[in-house]
């Protein structure tokens, strides 16, 4: 487990959503704006450290992984 941070995250089309949870250790490290369904990299919107977040060596691990899966995706 982790840090967790609830942000306002207004996308580049002016879609804004006040309630998005950023919980890298939980798998939570984009969001998808419901408007124009660009994918918004939270860790970089942020400046939220995603490997900062974990507490466990576990946790960093599994950051990494999603980081390298985000990765490809792109």
């Amino acid at each position: 487990m982790g840090d967790r941070y609830t942000l306002s995250v207004t996308c580049e089309c002016g879609e804004k959503d006040d309630d998005v949870w950023y919980a890298p250790t939980c798998g939570f490290m984009t969001w998808t704006c419901p408007k124009c369904k660009k994918v918004i990299d939270l860790e970089s919107y942020s400046g939220i450290n995603a490997e900062g977040c974990a507490s466990t060596e576990y946790g960093i691990k599994a950051v990494q992984e999603q980081k390298s899966k985000m990765e490809k995706n792109k």
